[in-house]
């Protein structure tokens, strides 16, 4: 039944980035599943972190995977970065991601129609088709998730967008290392510089406000791109101190969490501090960033059904990513008065990981991997 799937567990993966996909989605997963143990903990907030961490994950390992294809794209025997690249990269990362995006919009549209008291259908619906939703605003209750989707699908268009355009019309004396360089900690700054901008809006909250606005969080993933930069033009140095770049990153990621819990949690998301307004974001990406050195040189792992199942859940991370939420939680949400007891919650809590993680199987199988082996095919 799902020989897609299994394909894709045979082929030759890098066993550390896996591990890490996984845990991404796992963290987030951690944070939505919060709601249906309010029977057993008076408060859930210690969850919250999740939610956070794993999309940051996410950002970093995307801009590190993509910023790889492009480099190996860019930079193959000093060719220019023409259009027929940039529109091969485009359609390889559009059959990719576009028709499940497409597909979770639809049901989370019909679901609107035909439940209307669960959500309303937002004024700027049509912008969803673009990826325009939160690309300067707050994004709306209306599909939740998908205001991260706007953050990485303008980043494919935009980054090689100016690779192209940067190939174009600067100088031939400028090597390609140091184009893409230079591309790479523009846009970086430039996120910054918006979000600092940002801190005179007394009325931006520290999540809708700053986190999921798509011109203020490019710099996540561009601390990605400039870890496989350093990789691809200078492996050795990061296969050297792999270890101490992981160290440092743990350091950096128990200061991220300290600073949510002191700062974030306790002072509320509207009235948080210029640091976690700002470069707080950095922070959290860089420490996430150190780690990536050390789990790319972990090619594979050792042969048990644990490393089996990570392998299952980074592969089908995005169909989960797309259907937790607006599917299994709302699902699951219709019979919330049923949740009232400790054995109820472990009930619905425990149906809503094995939910997740089966419809994710089949969508992975029978809409995402068809999708992409048509790209392959053309």
């Amino acid at each position: 039944m799902f020989k897609l799937l299994q394909q894709e567990l045979n082929k030759d993966r890098i066993w550390g980035l896996d591990l890490l996909r996984a845990l991404a989605i796992t963290m987030v997963l951690i944070e939505h599943s919060q709601l249906f143990l309010s029977p057993i903990f008076r408060s859930t907030n210690f969850m919250r972190l999740g939610g956070y961490w794993g999309v940051e994950l996410f950002f970093v390992l995307s801009g590190f995977l993509i910023g790889g294809i492009l480099l190996k794209t860019y930079d193959t025997n000093n060719t220019k970065f023409n259009k027929k690249k940039l529109l091969t990269f485009w359609k390889r990362r559009w059959y990719r991601t576009l028709p499940s995006y497409f597909l979770i919009l639809l049901v989370n549209t019909i679901l609107v129609v035909f439940f209307p008291h669960f959500i309303e259908l937002p004024k700027d619906y049509p912008q969803y088709f673009f990826f325009l939703q939160n690309f300067t605003s707050e994004h709306s209750s209306f599909f939740g998730e998908a205001w991260s989707l706007s953050v990485e699908e303008w980043f494919y268009i935009i980054f090689p967008l100016l690779l192209f355009l940067i190939n174009s019309i600067s100088n031939k004396y400028i090597s390609q290392k140091n184009k893409f360089l230079s591309i790479t900690l523009s846009i970086l700054a430039f996120s910054i510089i918006m979000r600092i901008q940002n801190t005179t809006d007394p009325n931006a909250y520290w999540d809708k406000g700053y986190r999921k606005i798509v011109i203020f969080r490019f710099d996540a993933i561009l601390t990605g791109v400039f870890i496989a930069w350093i990789n691809y033009y200078y492996l050795h140095w990061l296969n050297q101190f792999k270890k101490e770049l992981l160290g440092i990153g743990i350091i950096l990621l128990i200061c991220s969490c300290f600073i949510y819990y002191t700062d974030i949690l306790k002072n509320g998301t509207h009235i948080s501090s210029f640091f976690a307004k700002t470069f707080y974001f950095n922070l959290t990406s860089l420490g996430f960033a150190l780690c990536l050195p050390f789990a790319y040189s972990i090619k594979k792992g050792k042969a048990s059904k644990f490393t089996k199942w990570i392998k299952i859940i980074a592969i089908v991370s995005y169909s989960i990513y797309l259907t937790h939420c607006s599917i299994i939680i709302w699902l699951l949400l219709q019979f919330q008065y049923l949740n009232t007891s400790f054995f109820s919650a472990i009930i619905f809590y425990t149906a809503f990981w094995i939910l997740s993680l089966i419809l994710a199987i089949i969508l992975y199988n029978f809409f995402e991997k068809p999708f992409t082996n048509l790209r392959d095919k053309n």
